[in-house]
């Protein structure tokens, strides 16, 4: 309970059991007032100090009119402490007014600023939710992308072990069978060993033998060369240099809304902290409120009025 309507409460509760004691008295003291008007009237000094009823009228009347001077003391004392409390009070509640002023409004800022927050939020869950496909989608482009240069890889090494073997597979098989219809006895042969003794000195057969073989191994060299001319891998470079190039890009792209996507994190993760501020706020609001309360100058009045109070509670 707000400590100004507190005391004020038992201010006025304590007021008004006097004024009801006041009342009570009062009858009785302008009943004993006016019989000792009468009295006063048609006694004498020395008759009225012999009547024994005037005596005891007398007496009664300046018992009630004593009792009524104490209780309306008691609340006239009182009276000037309640108005310094009030005058404290109404001070440091328009200090604190300013402050809860202020404070509502900052509130309000706060508010306000989770509000955009919020609405900046949804934004960004779509935003995000949109970049979530379009990285499943270049995910998706990228594996394409590696099976081709897979495939690439496999059609060449199939074609090379496939067609071109079988090329020159027949090739040499074609020079094996013409090779007997080949005249050799006077065509020159380029190898060194036709110079040396060993050849020389040899028997024709044998000469006829290594010249076939020589023009047999010559065309097998020669059929090689073409099949490795033929497989070499310079030829698919471009390709697979193209199909990384087109892979580089999507990795690039992928970085990319990943970057974004952190952050979009980083601002989804604002959320408590706006959260958080506002209830700070609002809790400092609710602890202006409260500072009326916790006012030392006004609790030592406001202990000061009851103690007089709990003094005085038995009139």
């Amino acid at each position: 309970m707000n400590i100004f309507y507190e005391t004020i409460k038992k201010f006025n509760d304590f007021n008004s059991r006097i004024n009801i004691k006041l009342n009570q008295l009062m009858p009785k003291y302008s009943i004993s007032e006016n019989i000792i008007f009468t009295y006063d009237r048609i006694l004498d000094e020395k008759s009225k100090s012999e009547n024994k009823q005037y005596i005891k009228i007398k007496g009664k009347f300046g018992l009630a009119k004593q009792e009524i001077e104490s209780k309306r003391s008691v609340i006239t004392k009182l009276e000037p402490l309640m108005i310094h409390f009030q005058d404290a009070y109404k001070k440091n509640y328009m200090e604190i007014e300013m402050k809860s002023i202020s404070q509502k409004a900052y509130v309000r800022i706060k508010k306000e600023e989770l509000r955009n927050y919020l609405a900046s939020h949804e934004l960004k869950l779509k935003e995000k939710a949109e970049i979530r496909l379009e990285k499943e989608k270049i995910n998706l482009e990228i594996e394409s992308l590696k099976n081709r240069i897979e495939r690439k890889c496999l059609d060449y090494i199939e074609e090379v072990s496939g067609k071109n073997i079988d090329n020159l597979k027949s090739e040499v098989l074609n020079i094996s069978e013409e090779l007997m219809k080949i005249p050799l006895n006077e065509k020159e042969i380029s190898s060194e060993y036709v110079k040396t003794e060993e050849y020389l000195n040899s028997i024709s057969e044998f000469r006829q033998a290594y010249k076939k073989l020589y023009y047999f191994m010559s065309g097998v060299f020669k059929k090689t060369q073409e099949f490795i001319d033929g497989s070499n891998i310079e030829k698919i470079l471009p390709d697979l240099v193209s199909i990384q190039d087109e892979l580089k890009e999507k990795y690039n792209d992928f970085d990319r809304l990943e970057l974004e996507d952190n952050k979009i994190n980083d601002f989804l993760n604002l959320k408590e902290g706006y959260e958080e501020d506002l209830r700070k706020s609002e809790k400092e609001l609710e602890n202006i409120d409260e500072l009326v309360n916790k006012d030392e100058k006004l609790i030592a009045i406001k202990n000061e009025i009851e103690n007089y109070i709990d003094q005085h509670k038995e009139m």
